[in-house]
């Protein structure tokens, strides 16, 4: 589950169906601090993870990844969302290299506001 993702599979995740489906199910969201990154669990199995990196006090968000055979349950959105309430949260100052998160972000311009502004102008949001 590590690596880049390709073209592929950034638009494989976009259209996953709508997040309602995946809220339904079980689904849990941990952060292992320790490897920098969160985990989404679906009925209790690994289903995919969002890395982060911590650089100069904020998290960069770098790649979001779910497994195949979890797809089109709406799970990206779900992890991405829960990400960035959590980070909220905790007041972090977030960074976006991952495509995924910039168009959820674009989609829920409600979260703009963690982005740091250096960021914002240098490429983020």
């Amino acid at each position: 589950m590590s690596g880049e993702l390709n073209e592929k599979e950034v638009g494989d995740m976009a259209e996953e169906d709508s997040p309602a489906q995946a809220e339904d199910a079980q689904v849990e969201v941990v952060n292992d601090a320790a490897r920098r990154f969160y985990e989404v669990r679906y009925g209790g199995e690994s289903a995919g993870l969002l890395v982060y990196e911590e650089v100069a006090g904020q998290h960069v968000l770098t790649h979001t990844t779910i497994r195949q055979e979890y797809r089109g349950r709406g799970l990206a959105k779900v992890l991405i969302r829960r990400v960035l309430d959590d980070l909220e949260a905790k007041g972090a100052r977030i960074s976006i290299r991952c495509p995924i998160v910039d168009r959820f972000i674009e989609d829920n311009p409600q979260y703009k506001r963690l982005i740091d502004s250096a960021d914002r102008h240098n490429g983020g949001h």
